[in-house]
């Protein structure tokens, strides 16, 4: 099995039974050599996870249970807190749909 870190999902769209997802990284070569009016990261596609959507709205079920599990609530609360994600009240992104 191959290991494949990346920061975040930028895209997930969804056409003839098939989801897609684009996987994104930071950019190492803006990170060596930072724009000074930039604030964010720029970032580079890095992987596309392309699957069937029963397989999609199983993995939906699997990080719901996830995320629902007490001790991760007790994370997310944390990050929340600390500001290194949005509360509740942050509009939730949208998925693009074919």
């Amino acid at each position: 099995m191959q290991d494949i870190y990346v920061d975040t999902v930028t895209a997930i769209n969804f056409s003839n039974g098939v989801v897609r997802m684009v996987m994104v990284d930071q950019d190492p070569a803006a990170i060596a050599r930072p724009v000074p009016d930039e604030d964010a990261p720029r970032m580079r596609e890095k992987q596309q996870v392309i699957m069937p959507l029963p397989g999609f709205l199983y993995m939906v079920s699997v990080i719901k249970g996830l995320v629902d599990d007490p001790k991760m609530q007790e994370i997310i609360a944390r990050h929340v807190s600390a500001g290194l994600l949005p509360g509740t009240d942050a509009p939730a992104p949208a998925a693009a749909a074919e």
